[in-house]
């Protein structure tokens, strides 16, 4: 048995930090026991391998995690570069689901066994729920989360993997066929690793769009430039004009966060607009607009003569929830002669609610659920006030039917321009180190982003430095 002691610092739901004592007691194929201040407070099953952390990037999710409905205290950070037990560089993928650690549960998951271990409703989250992360010296992380990196690697391009695989998924979630100039509003933290993956993406093969980066603050812009953006603009009315109208570009990426930007973002989007990065608060009529992120659902607009577009995942069930009697009356033909399976609800009512955690079993979610308002969005996304699971599977659509309904806030652009709003979380942390790769061959430093080192010790200070608008991002560093 193998087991470690160290003190760490635990964020508080009043935003300060407690110095705690904890202990790791187990191994890899025996699991694990975690210990804080003496008492287990946690049980590992088989499958995690212990890590020693080197440097944690501080992310906008640690700054504001006393916003997100995981217990606290906890040790935060996801964003870690570790050296495993033989001394290799290493980075971790960070939702731990059964085919993460490799539990015999994942064939028994519909999640873990679609191609969906990231959104396992069993899983913990190293430093967001339960797991504890990065700001620790030592981590407990599932062995199939393990990414090896690359020798060249410096750390400042190291801490930012997991920012960046989520950047880059985001960029592969995107319909950018035919789009001739893509729009990143915001290039902060997030927006400046969007333009890099765009930048790759456009580099081997996947369009020849204009990069062009929105953002006010020059020095910003001026960055976003080194990342590969080729066109600068200082506010989003500056673009609409030089485009000709408001709807320039073929897609815009929101990632400022806010309820003016998700607005600008819809203004400014010909087809389609990308939602990385929330505010949590009702925007353009919809309440649950974060937790649409969470499961990575799109909006769209349904189209009878086409029941498949816009329908989600490409390896969808064909399954289809139908909201209400004016929907069905309009939609359930054809999706029926399209293939799907069809089931009309009278209300959220009549949908079985699914337990809690407990991953096993049939899904009841369906690929698409189309209703008729934006009440009904919401409705869809979480029908039940105390459970994180919608009607609609992750990675699926939410579709909008036309039925001559008033068309207030985000109803206007997906009915009568055809906006399709998409959403990412996560990304594949092995695509994202190729991507790095190629970003270096073609001279563009991701690392720079990282403008300010503290050590661990100086958490708290490191948290402040984070908010500053002179910083993109901090790091912590356990030397």
């Amino acid at each position: 048995m193998t087991s470690v002691e160290f003190r760490a610092q635990e964020y508080r739901s009043d935003t300060t930090f407690l110095d705690v004592a904890f202990r790791y007691d187990g191994g890899t194929d025996s699991g694990w026991e975690i210990f804080r201040e003496g008492r287990k407070v946690l049980e590992l099953p088989p499958g995690y391998r212990l890590l020693k952390s080197l440097w944690c990037g501080v992310c906008a999710t640690d700054l504001a995690r006393h916003f997100l409905p995981f217990p606290l205290p906890q040790v935060t950070g996801h964003e870690v570069v570790a050296r495993d037990e033989t001394g290799r560089l290493v980075t971790a993928e960070i939702n731990a689901s059964h085919l993460a650690v490799g539990s015999p549960l994942a064939e028994a998951c519909p999640f873990c066994r679609r191609g969906l271990p990231t959104h396992c409703p069993d899983r913990m989250t190293l430093g967001i729920d339960r797991l504890p992360g990065g700001f620790a010296p030592w981590i407990l992380v599932p062995k199939n989360n393990v990414v090896a990196l690359p020798s060249g690697f410096s750390m400042q391009v190291s801490v930012l993997v997991e920012p960046f695989a989520a950047a880059l998924h985001a960029v592969r979630r995107m319909c950018l066929a035919g789009s001739a100039r893509v729009a990143v509003l915001g290039a902060g933290r997030l927006g400046l690793l969007v333009v890099a993956a765009l930048r790759v993406t456009r580099a081997t093969g996947g369009g020849s769009f204009s990069i062009e980066a929105i953002d006010p603050n020059p020095v910003r812009l001026g960055m976003a430039s080194s990342m590969g953006a080729d066109v600068l603009w200082p506010d989003a009315d500056t673009a609409a004009k030089h485009g000709g109208d408001g709807a320039c570009f073929g897609v815009v990426v929101e990632s400022t966060g806010s309820r003016r930007g998700m607005e600008a973002a819809v203004s400014l989007a010909a087809r389609e607009v990308h939602v990385k990065s929330t505010t949590g608060q009702e925007t353009l009529g919809l309440r649950h607009l974060t937790e649409l992120v969470v499961d990575e659902v799109c909006l769209g607009r349904f189209d009878p003569e086409a029941p498949d577009v816009a329908a989600g995942r490409s390896d969808a069930g064909k399954t289809a929830i139908l909201l209400g009697a004016k929907v069905a009356a309009m939609a359930a033909r054809p999706l029926e002669k399209a293939g799907w399976r069809v089931r009309t609800l009278r209300g959220v009512e009549d949908f079985p609610r699914p337990s809690p955690g407990a991953a096993s079993g049939v899904l009841e979610q369906a690929d698409l659920v189309i209703v008729d308002s934006m009440e009904g969005v919401d409705r869809a996304i979480r029908p039940w006030p105390d459970l994180e699971r919608g009607l609609v599977l992750p990675r699926g659509a939410i579709l909008l039917a036309d039925v001559g309904q008033p068309r207030t806030g985000l109803l206007d652009p997906l009915l009568a321009r055809g906006i399709r709003v998409s959403t990412s979380r996560c990304g594949d942390f092995h695509q994202a180190v190729a991507a790095l790769r190629t970003l270096e061959e073609l001279k563009i430093d991701v690392g720079s982003l990282v403008t300010e080192v503290l050590p661990v010790a100086e958490l708290p200070r490191a948290f402040q430095r984070a908010r500053a608008p002179e910083n993109i991002k901090v790091a912590v560093d356990h030397a």
